[in-house]
């Protein structure tokens, strides 16, 4: 099991990667995300464990793909009218192929190609950067958010995993599966490296712990845990490009956010309505 003093998930990719992160930089920027309100953090992933248990990803309705806003899809209409019932059922089909429960870096070779096939559906005004952050909610242990803050992280343009540019001599679906690819291989050789991190903000943010006993995984899985690394870095490093502040490096964490205030809430059993208007 790797331990090392940083996240260095780009390693060997061409272009303008995201640098090697720092342990305690990696462990600043999730304490800020995972406290902020106004993050995915509450809304995204809390409220996907909640939508789970609740049994709200056990199918793919034409509503299904408004939960990428909750991680700012920007789903409109149009993406929406437009995910007819050939496009769900071939989505759903592609999801189904991917083990629930199994983590991205511990599948097989094929199911680590099925995980790649999943992040290359797509459709008009719909590709990886939208449809993964769909996917990543009915299998968030395999499946990367593949937004274009990942994109650039690899050293790609912002929209080159929508467009059909070649870069570096690949097209939008090669890139896309050198990024899944090198996600896994990434964490299966440094699952101590994202153990320590763990340690680091477990304390402040009990969701991110590892497994207890008991349990056959973490609430939160590696692979996002590497995700919220690579993409509040990638913010941070906008905003100092800009002239501005980095947004989560160094920001003081905020006040625990509880997974009870965003478990869903039931319907009470319907009363009796008395017949007595004024009682």
């Amino acid at each position: 099991m790797t331990i090392a003093a940083a996240i260095d998930v780009a390693a060997g990719f061409p272009g303008d990667v995201l640098p090697p992160v720092s342990i305690d930089d990696a462990a600043s920027r999730i304490l800020a995300y995972c406290t902020s309100h106004y993050s995915g953090w509450a809304v995204y992933d809390l409220a996907g464990i909640g939508a789970r248990s609740a049994g709200l990803l056990d199918d793919v309705s034409t509503w299904s793909l408004l939960f990428a806003n909750a991680l700012n899809g920007r789903i409109e209409l149009k993406q929406i009218a437009d995910f007819d019932l050939t496009r769900r059922r071939e989505f759903a089909h592609r999801v189904s192929r991917i083990p629930a429960g199994q983590d991205l870096h511990h599948l097989t070779h094929d199911q680590l190609n099925a995980v790649i096939h999943a992040c290359q559906f797509g459709f008009d005004g719909v590709w990886a950067p939208r449809i993964t952050k769909l996917a990543a909610l009915y299998r968030p242990q395999a499946i990367p958010v593949l937004d274009g803050y990942v994109g650039m992280a690899f050293g790609y343009q912002r929209d080159d995993l929508s467009l059909k540019v070649q870069r570096f001599g690949l097209n939008r679906q090669e890139r896309i599966a050198a990024i899944v690819r090198a996600m896994a291989v990434y964490l299966r050789d440094h699952t101590g490296t994202l153990a320590q991190l763990r340690a680091e903000v477990s304390p402040t943010v009990p969701e991110l712990a590892a497994a207890q006993p008991g349990d056959e995984c973490p609430l939160i899985a590696d692979l996002r845990l590497l995700d919220m690394v690579v993409w509040t870095a990638i913010d941070d490093r906008l905003a100092v490009g800009a002239g501005r502040p980095p947004k989560w490096l160094g920001r003081r964490p905020g006040a625990h956010i509880r997974y009870e205030a965003i478990a869903p809430v039931p319907l009470p059993a319907s009363a009796a309505i008395s017949a007595d208007p004024h009682r």
